[in-house]
């Protein structure tokens, strides 16, 4: 039944023909990305899945699904029932793509129901407050229309096909819910029936329940403010009712809204964007690009403005550098204004727009995030839609072809540009060189396109994928704001494919790991340099990779990622074990829960002659829970220990 009572209540007929044709709309959506599904894993989906050993659930035990619940890299944020759907998909197909990206198509459907859930509740109550209301048939089919849109908007392919991004998707199920059960409240308040208790429980079980996904759901209680700041006015039939909605904002907005920023801010001042190539103010000039960029991307999207990666954006160095930040300024400026100003006249369009801001308050401000992604939009790009179709409902009735030809003409221009980025999506190689074409300035994509011939070409120094994977990573080493990835796949392919190792890589590798704070990329270019000498199947080339890791190590607060790989070279390769240990011992007071460095320290402590410290190291570990391959190695590691203790105490 939709979310509406009294007179605004559409009929059994009406319902039909909307689930009918909301059926329809879902059948066409899953058409258009369905090509995408047969594509592959890229960027995040490594470290948050393939490479995290311990979402790898083969098991029905309880403490495997505690670890894939708690399994998420980012720390500060476990994402646990994110988590859990990720080992859920490997526990039945483990690695396939296809099923985890199914699942998160799945997600936007459901997610694309709940969102016509809300804008059904919203419309009827903007309806209400009309001088002179439209037709039901006119809200209802706005609500299809907008949730269409949506479904197959362009910007929103990415958390359907980007698997790591039904984070996203998954938090927005509870915010969509959340905001509808807020909604049927106000409907219930509206005729003059207990409702606060309802919207109290959708704003609390929504965000509470998004929150185990992403933390982007904290955001759910200012959404449904805005609506009741630009649509709904506060009006109640009753002053109690009114009166307990303030309360319910003040409990559920304001007040965790004080705590989050008194949490928040210091941890995000100036010195957390040391890892980053911009400061805060620069990345808040860049922000105001981006954000237009966003609104133009969603409302008009161009083939050639699309795309996963976007590091190849110029960061703003001041509001003239380039020009356009303080003209983008301007505009974002003006929007607020027109918002503000707009209120009663044009309530949906000042809502939709507050609420493209809204969403974008934790990932275009002060957190020292990268600077662009289309996933952020995933709820913003509905309020923009909604602003849109604002506008649209205010065309005149003389005028109504006009007001059915364009959203029509804009749902068929967004499918159909959806349904190639879908088919770009369903192959690596096709989806890595449309990206290098289309962002031939993006260090990442021409990486990714080396990356992947260089997959491909299953490292076969005959392969004919070589010499244009050469050609990517020399083009990408070569581009402003360029990570060591591309300078470290240029000597691995080298080693693999018995071809010379140029020294002049070496050079530009240390040079540019000496020139600026290093970032994870840097750390993963490092560490496959380091195994793959240590493997054997690179040239020994121990001096160069020394060199490589001290300009990293130049840099003030080192990461413990980067000391626990610098002691595992200090170890393997220049066979220094005290050093080795200290470092890593360092490493471990950074993140002192961490297995594998206790794991590592142990290793090194063995060949460090010192197997008391080794077997203590290993049990610190009793209350941790370790994945399969961690208790084997740490089993190894105590039996071989156990061997050795007997004849260090004979010797002393």
């Amino acid at each position: 039944m939709l979310p509406g009572e009294g007179s605004n209540v559409a009929s059994k007929r009406g319902i039909r023909r909307d689930l009918l044709g909301l059926l329809a709309v879902l059948l066409v959506t899953a058409a258009i990305f369905w090509p995408g599904l047969s594509g592959s894993y890229l960027f995040d989906d490594f470290p948050n899945i393939v490479e995290n050993p311990e979402v790898h659930v083969a098991t029905s035990n309880w403490p495997d699904w505690l670890a894939a619940a708690k399994a998420s890299p980012v720390a500060d944020f476990p994402r646990p029932l994110a988590m859990l759907s990720f080992a859920a998909n490997y526990y039945f197909t483990q690695l396939d793509p296809l099923p985890m990206k199914l699942t998160n198509l799945l997600v936007h459907l459901l997610n694309g129901l709940l969102l016509w859930a809300v804008l059904t509740a919203l419309l009827q109550l903007w309806n209400a407050r009309r001088e002179v209301a439209l037709p039901d048939q006119t809200i209802r089919w706005t609500a299809v229309g907008i949730s269409t849109a949506w479904l197959i908007c362009p910007i929103n392919l990415s958390p359907v096909l980007y698997v790591v991004q039904r984070m996203e998707s998954l938090a927005q199920i509870f915010v969509l819910a959340g905001l509808w059960i807020y909604l049927h409240g106000r409907l219930r308040i509206s005729s003059g029936r207990p409702g606060t208790l309802l919207c109290a429980a959708g704003l609390i079980a929504g965000t509470a329940g998004g929150l185990l996904c992403k933390e982007s759901a904290v955001l759910l209680p200012l959404y449904a403010f805005l609506a009741e700041l630009l649509v709904l006015n506060f009006e109640t039939p009753k002053h109690g009712d009114r009166r307990k909605l303030f309360a319910v904002f003040a409990l559920g907005l304001f007040v965790p809204a004080a705590i989050g920023l008194y949490w928040l801010l210091p941890r995000f001042g100036p010195g957390a964007f040391a890892g980053r190539p911009f400061t805060l103010p620069q990345r808040l000039m860049t922000e105001c690009r981006v954000l237009v960029d966003y609104g133009a991307w969603t409302l008009f999207p161009r083939p050639d403005d699309l795309g996963f990666y976007h590091d190849d954006i110029a960061i703003s160095r001041g509001w003239f550098s380039p020009a356009s930040t303080v003209f983008s300024a301007i505009f974002l400026l003006a929007s607020l204004i027109a918002a503000a100003a707009w209120r009663r006249k044009l309530p949906l369009v000042s809502l939709g727009i507050a609420w493209f801001f809204a969403a974008h308050l934790l990932t275009a401000t002060v957190i020292p995030l990268e600077l662009v992604f289309e996933h952020r939009n995933y709820f913003s790009s509905a309020g923009l839609l909604l602003a849109a179709a604002g506008l649209i409902l205010e065309i005149p009735p003389d005028l109504k072809l006009l007001r059915l030809a364009l959203p029509m003409l804009a749902i068929l221009v967004l499918g159909a540009m959806t349904a190639l980025r879908a088919t770009e999506w369903s192959n690596p190689i096709r989806f890595a060189y449309a990206e290098a074409d289309q962002h031939p300035n993006s260090p990442r994509a021409l990486y990714e396109l080396g990356h992947t011939l260089t997959i491909a070409s299953g490292y076969r120094k005959d392969s004919k994928l070589i010499e244009p994977a050469i050609q990517a990573f020399q083009t990408a080493s070569g581009l402003q704001g360029t990570s060591a990835a591309p300078l470290a796949s240029l000597i691995l392919v080298a080693s693999h494919t018995n071809r010379p190792v140029n020294p002049k890589w070496w050079e530009n590798l240390t040079s540019l790991l000496a020139s600026r704070p290093i970032s994870v990329d840097d750390l993963g270019a490092l560490e496959s340099l380091s195994d793959c000498q240590r493997k054997g199947e690179c040239t020994p080339q121990v001096q160069e990779l020394l060199s490589a890791y001290l300009a990293a190590l130049s840099h003030p607060g080192p990461s413990p990622g980067l000391l626990a790989n610098y002691g595992a070279f200090c170890a393997n390769a220049l066979h220094d074990y005290p050093l080795g240990v200290e470092v890593t011992r360092e490493a471990l007071a950074l993140r002192p829960g961490s297995v594998e460095y206790r794991i590592e320290l142990s290793e090194i402590e063995i060949l460090n002659g010192d197997a008391s410290s080794a077997l203590a190291v290993l049990e610190s570990l009793k209350a941790a829970h370790l994945n399969q391959e961690q208790t084997a190695r740490a089993a190894n590691l105590k039996h071989s220990i156990e061997s050795k203790l007997p004849q260090q105490h004979q010797g002393t």
